[in-house]
């Protein structure tokens, strides 16, 4: 695991491919769904810096940048608490980290939210779903997660870095919304 820090100059991080806005298309179980990037350069090489290169550098850089973004949302939550896309234990131990943490960390400390790491739990998967088609994403994801302890909040946030077809969020937020979450939203870094 590489942990250096990366700086990025004003000019640049107005450069960058910014879409803070709701996500249009319906995902079951999520309220709503906001997008801080289309996935494209320089964000999509981040990303895959983070997961595939173990950087977690680039993980806590886009928090940074999306928790600055963030706040300019006017319409945030009061007393929710962040649920980070967790990983499957093989996952972790191979990555060193949880890139999705990583991004929730900043969002919390500039919103002074609480971070809920342990509550939901990734049953290990048959495939990566960056390998999967769409219909096979969904059926890849189907009890997916699992949860661990109780959970007592009206609005859970699922922090995520990439959103495809959506069947990651789909999942957790089924499982969230049955240990009592009344609200679900989520934050993700980019969209594809």
């Amino acid at each position: 695991m590489r942990a250096s820090r990366i700086e990025i100059c004003t000019d640049c991080v107005d450069d960058l491919p910014w879409r803070v806005v709701p996500w249009q298309k319906r995902l079951p179980h999520v309220d709503r769904v906001w997008v801080c990037f289309d996935f494209s350069y320089p964000i999509r090489q981040l990303i895959h810096r983070a997961k595939y290169g173990q950087d977690i550098a680039c993980a806590r850089l886009l928090g940074e940048l999306a928790a600055a973004r963030l706040t300019t949302i006017a319409q945030w939550p009061q007393n929710a608490t962040l649920f980070p896309v967790p990983l499957a234990r093989m996952r972790m131990l191979r990555r060193g980290f949880n890139q999705a943490m990583e991004i929730a960390l900043p969002l919390a400390h500039s919103r002074c939210l609480a971070i809920d790491g342990r509550s939901i739990g990734k049953l290990p998967l048959s495939k990566a779903q960056s390998t999967l088609d769409a219909k096979r994403r969904q059926a890849n994801m189907r009890n997916a997660f699992v949860q661990r302890s109780a959970i007592d909040v009206r609005t859970a946030i699922i922090v995520d870095d990439v959103l495809t077809t959506g069947a990651t969020l789909s999942a957790m937020a089924t499982t969230l919304k049955a240990a009592g979450a009344k609200q679900v939203l989520a934050w993700v870094i980019a969209a594809a």
